[in-house]
C-alpha cells in the first residue's frame, strides 16, 4: 500500500489539463519550484500525474507582514 508519493528529479510526470487529458510528459525536475500543483499516482495505470490545484489558497500578505 502506498500512503505517499515518492518522486525523484528524473521521474516521468504526466501533465493533465482541466479535463484530465495528458498535455505532455516531463521529468519532475522541470516542475520544481512551481506553485499550485496537485500530484497523484493513477491507481489504474501507476502513472504519476500533475494538475493545477484548484483548491489552493493564498495567504493574506497584510496579516503575515510581521513575520
Amino acid at each position: 500500500m502506498e500512503a505517499g508519493l515518492y518522486i525523484t528529479a528524473g521521474s516521468k510526470v504526466a501533465l493533465l489539463d482541466d479535463q484530465g487529458q495528458v498535455v505532455k510528459t516531463v521529468a519532475a525536475r522541470e516542475l520544481a519550484g512551481q506553485d499550485d500543483q496537485l500530484w497523484r499516482r493513477n491507481s489504474q495505470s501507476g502513472r504519476i500525474e500533475c494538475l493545477t490545484n484548484k483548491s489552493a489558497i493564498a495567504l493574506n500578505e497584510a496579516l503575515h507582514a510581521h513575520n
